[in-house]
């Protein structure tokens, strides 16, 4: 090393002044190195206090050393390479290290490398200046994991979030060295404890049901996938058997919940799948034991069901008509049957109710019963919904111009169709294109809609101005307060046909419909009785004061010819 670069230090501090900046940088703890560009290997010339702290290396265990010995298995490699870049291309960098002490511990250095040229613009040395920054990059660090815990887990219980669910479950389907079921459990009617408790106190309900699964299954994946409705990712071993497993969640999920002091029981349904026996994809096995679930909920002697070669079949064949909804539709496969309504005094026809029908180019008639929930559950029942407005409202209107009987005809509006945003403006504009005067359209809504008639009331009013009839279908069945029935703006209660069809021969069916139609007389409404097919029937009927019938007594759902032969009379 020739004399100028050995006293660098001493030319460096009395040409440019800089002891008093190296003590103050010293007193900061900033680390401070100093290499020699013309040596081989870059070795270090100089470390200040800073380094010597921040390091825990001592400066004759450094000096005349390339500094690489502060890397480790945890150094970016990119990083380093951005370093070496600057010195080929003699420029400044930034660029932030996983460095090592000489303990092995390790600290995050941001590293600034320069150059300092000589008089003809050669680099002479590369000074480096280190800022230990671990504290910040933990704290960062922290906060992205938080970040990430948020983004996979519900907020309300804890518990996985659905696609978080979805990854973990084909993780452990792929290591293949287990075997295992799907839970899904959904609470029923869970909507009916948030209406009459509020948000915030129901959401301590579905806490506690996360609490109670946690006891069950121990260490294992559970989310909340929306509202009320959990999955359990179980792993089967010959020690356990799975109906133990079952009846141990079904012992937890029975036991009442306290809400504001009161003791509520709730009810469940639980699906189940099992792989590799039914799939190994985790999406299928979400839904088949989705589709368990919904199995379950139809059975009244028990809350929980397997996925089944049966449920298989009703599977495919449900793809099949969610398929097939659009082409159908498309191909004018979709078609109006229209059912009287006739007065019970008179048998004069005072309505016809438009009920969709289905002739599918490949399976034939589909029943309602069975494409309806399909077409609900998928959203197309808002397009088809529509759909079947406007060809009532049309041909309504063309047989009022042929001088036929000027009567309403009215249209089941789904639960989806009717929450749709845009429902109201689709009702006004299909009565101004079909020309179609607003009394002469009446719209059913279910009584399940009532549950939270807040909801539902301004639309129900907007409807009421717009000047169209309201009725509620299938009452009897629902869960609506009679509190709430009296302030909502509708015009006809429709009795289920389950409380005539007992009539008049059952006491208890008849004290049971007599009053509900003096409860509709008592709040102003017109009362209509379903499933009417006795003429016993009608007279009881007729005696207890009800307005209209509508059933197979005085006439079945019929085309469009026969129901303008009937208009005709």
């Amino acid at each position: 090393m020739d004399v100028n670069k050995m006293n660098f230090m001493s030319d460096f501090e009395s040409v440019i002044k800089l002891s008093d900046f190296l003590n103050t940088i010293d007193s900061m703890g900033v680390g401070m190195t100093i290499v020699d560009a013309n040596l081989e290997d870059l070795p270090l010339i100089y470390v200040n206090k800073g380094f010597v702290e921040m390091t825990g290396y001592k400066k004759e265990e450094v000096l005349m050393k390339n500094c690489r010995f502060l890397q480790g298995a945890g150094t970016d490699k990119e990083q380093i390479n951005k370093i070496h870049h600057a010195i080929n291309d003699y420029k400044q960098e930034t660029v932030i290290l996983k460095n090592y002490r000489k303990d092995g511990s390790y600290f995050w250095n941001q590293f600034i490398l320069s150059p300092i040229l000589g008089e003809r613009n050669e680099v002479l040395y590369y000074i480096g200046l280190q800022f230990d920054i671990t504290k910040q990059i933990e704290e960062e660090k922290g906060a992205k994991q938080k970040i990430k815990e948020l983004s996979n887990f519900d907020q309300i219980t804890g518990l996985m979030k659905l696609e978080f669910f979805k990854s973990t479950l084909q993780t452990y389907i792929n290591k293949g060295s287990t075997q295992g079921a799907v839970f899904r459990i959904n609470l029923n009617r869970f909507r009916n404890i948030n209406s009459s408790y509020g948000e915030t106190d129901s959401n301590t309900v579905l806490v506690e049901v996360a609490d109670r699964l946690r006891k069950v299954f121990k260490n294992v994946p559970i989310s909340r996938s929306f509202a009320d409705d959990f999955i359990v990712l179980h792993t089967l071993s010959d020690s356990v058997n799975l109906e133990d497993v079952l009846y141990a969640v079904e012992s937890v999920l029975t036991k009442p919940y306290v809400i504001l002091g009161e003791e509520v029981a709730i009810d469940f349904s639980i699906g189940i799948s099992k792989y590799p026996f039914d799939c190994t994809d985790a999406e299928q096995l979400l839904s088949y034991a989705a589709l368990a679930m919904r199995e379950a909920k139809t059975n009244s002697l028990v809350n929980h069901c397997y996925f089944n070669d049966h449920l298989a079949d009703k599977l495919n064949t449900r793809m099949s008509i969610e398929k097939n909804f659009a082409t159908g539709l498309k191909n004018d496969e979709f078609f109006i049957y229209y059912q009287p309504k006739v007065a019970v005094d008179t048998a004069e026809i005072v309505g016809m109710e438009a009920l969709v029908r289905w002739q599918d180019a490949d399976k034939g008639v589909i029943s309602p019963a069975e494409f309806i929930p399909i077409a609900e559950e998928t959203g197309f029942i808002v397009e088809l919904g529509e759909w079947v407005l406007k060809k009532a409202c049309k041909r309504n209107k063309q047989w009022q111009e042929k001088g036929l009987r000027h009567i309403p005809v009215s249209v089941n509006v789904s639960g989806v169709q009717f929450m749709h945003p845009h429902f109201t403006q689709s009702v006004k504009k299909i009565l101004q294109e079909t020309g179609l005067s607003a009394q002469y359209l009446e719209l059913e809504i279910t009584e399940t809609l009532l549950v939270n008639p807040t909801v539902i009331i301004e639309k129900l009013q907007e409807l009421k101005k717009i000047g169209v009839l309201v009725s509620i279908d299938d009452f009897g069945t629902g869960y609506s307060s009679i509190n709430y029935l009296k302030d909502l703006p509708i015009d006809t209660l429709k009795i289920d046909q389950a409380f005539v069809k007992e009539t008049p021969s059952s006491e208890r069916d008849n004290a049971l419909l007599l009053s509900i139609i003096q409860l509709g007389k008592s709040l102003g409404l017109s009362v209509l009785a379903e499933g009417v097919e006795l003429e016993e029937q009608v007279h009881f009927l007729r005696k207890s004061g009800c307005d209209s019938i509508q059933g197979y007594y005085f006439s079945r759902p019929l085309n469009e010819l026969a129901m303008e032969e009937k208009l005709e009379i």
